[in-house]
């Protein structure tokens, strides 16, 4: 069973930030790139950036370093009021407003969770799964920045099964009765709304509608899984032993989303091979003739095409003397999926970004996962229009490939399953606004 509790949030406090709110929030860490954050801290000196992604010096050291000076950070700005704590635990209903592009007409979606204490457990021992890899130097990044700071300093996000709608009618509830406490529009548009729950029935009845369920982590496994490794190297110096009380070390901070809101939306992570002096164009679509349809297509159906979630796999290419082509999978694919993965599940063979890797990366280009992990040989985006593009030319790439979403149900099931999915095989849009809440462990 997934296990919830309210906390005592850190939040920004309007009266003391230089600046709007707008101007102190940024989007997560990992999606930020040396210019966004160079643009984020001129933007306000109390922008979040400063302790979830501080800068790095040549003359860092160990008591010097952007982990030691994010701590002070959070540290000077609770001494100064700009951080408060909530003075009483409470659960947080956290909405956004957004559109996407659907073809010709935009479209406006609401997605709603809530902001919870997860208590911690190792992936395979419990309800919380994983669905994606993750690499080493990720979670010694994060590991550090937890041990300086003693803080959750960034949600993670996760999905909780809902067929019943009673988390989603729940949060829709509390969102309704009044006006949110906090509303910022990002960079994006995107609308930002919380509201802070107290009411001790709320809490019951969510505490109730979570226990039977589990949590799939959707945004977050380098954190999740350094959140699990810092709470037992915690445990193994904790002065009070002898005390069973809850420690706030042993729950993460996380925002969970019921899989049937309407509002949740997954975006596909297109992929651009870069250029090798031993690519044969010729030599690679005739392989893929063997498994696959190949039909020319244009830009219109290719961006039609990452919109897609139904039918057989498919993916666009996109090649520098302006081809475009789809390639749908033939009955034969599934066959060459068993040979090659007979190991993994049925649910993990159908997915596109696996027969994409296994099948035309791995078996005809010789790209294997290792190579993937490192990003060698592959840039990815998740905009179809940069993938068109950038693949030109005088480009850098051979080619680009055109992806389709992952379906939640796909999600789910290889989650289930115990196994991951290769990485950037989804990408959960929008994304959690980081400097709304943060969290003391």
């Amino acid at each position: 069973m997934a296990v919830i509790s309210p906390f005592q949030a850190i939040r920004y406090n309007p009266d003391r930030v230089n600046g709007p709110l707008k101007s102190v929030v940024s989007p997560p860490y990992d999606v930020l790139s040396l210019a966004q954050q160079d643009d984020l801290y001129k933007r306000s000196p109390h922008n979040v950036v400063r302790i979830i992604l501080n800068r790095q010096y040549d003359g860092d050291g160990p008591d010097d370093n952007r982990y030691t000076r994010s701590a002070r950070k959070l540290n000077t700005w609770l001494d100064a009021g700009v951080l408060t704590e909530d003075a009483h635990p409470a659960y947080y209903v956290y909405e956004q407003t957004y559109t996407v592009n659907a073809g010709a007409q935009p479209k406006k979606y609401v997605r709603r969770g809530v902001l919870v204490a997860l208590k911690l457990e190792p992936f395979g021992s419990g309800k919380v799964y994983p669905h994606e890899e993750t690499f080493p130097s990720h979670k010694a990044d994060r590991y550090s920045l937890m041990q300086a700071t003693r803080a959750n300093t960034e949600s993670i996000f996760g999905l909780v099964p809902d067929a019943d709608n009673a988390i989603l009618n729940l949060l829709a509830g509390a969102a309704k009765a009044r006006k949110a406490d906090v509303e910022v529009v990002d960079e994006d548009d995107v609308e930002h709304r919380l509201w802070i729950v107290e009411d001790p029935g709320f809490a019951e009845k969510l505490g109730r509608a979570f226990a039977p369920r589990g949590v799939f982590i959707a945004d977050g496994h380098h954190r999740y899984e350094t959140a699990c490794t810092y709470c037992e190297d915690r445990k193994k110096n904790d002065s009070r032993p002898g005390d069973k009380r809850p420690r706030a070390y042993e729950s993460i901070l996380i925002h969970c989303v019921p899989m049937s809101d309407p509002g949740l939306h997954i975006l596909p992570t297109h992929r651009l091979i870069k250029k090798d002096p031993g690519f044969d164009a010729a030599a690679f679509l005739k392989k893929c003739e063997d498994l696959f349809t190949v039909k020319p297509a244009t830009d219109a159906q290719l961006v039609a095409l990452a919109e897609q979630t139904d039918g057989p796999v498919a993916f666009g290419l996109v090649f520098p003397d302006g081809r475009r082509l789809q390639v749908t999978a033939k009955p034969d694919v599934e066959a060459a999926m068993k040979k090659t993965v007979g190991e993994k599940s049925a649910a993990w063979r159908e997915l596109d970004v696996a027969v994409l890797h296994e099948l035309l990366l791995k078996g005809f280009l010789g790209i294997g996962a290792e190579g993937s992990k490192r990003k060698n040989g592959i840039a990815f985006t998740k905009d179809a229009g940069d993938a068109l593009k950038d693949v030109s030319a005088n480009g850098p790439y051979d080619f680009g490939v055109v992806m389709r979403p992952t379906r939640i149900d796909q999600v789910c099931a290889v989650s289930e399953t115990g196994e991951r999915m290769p990485q950037k095989s989804t990408y959960f849009y929008p994304k959690v606004l980081s400097g709304l809440v943060m969290r003391k462990v």
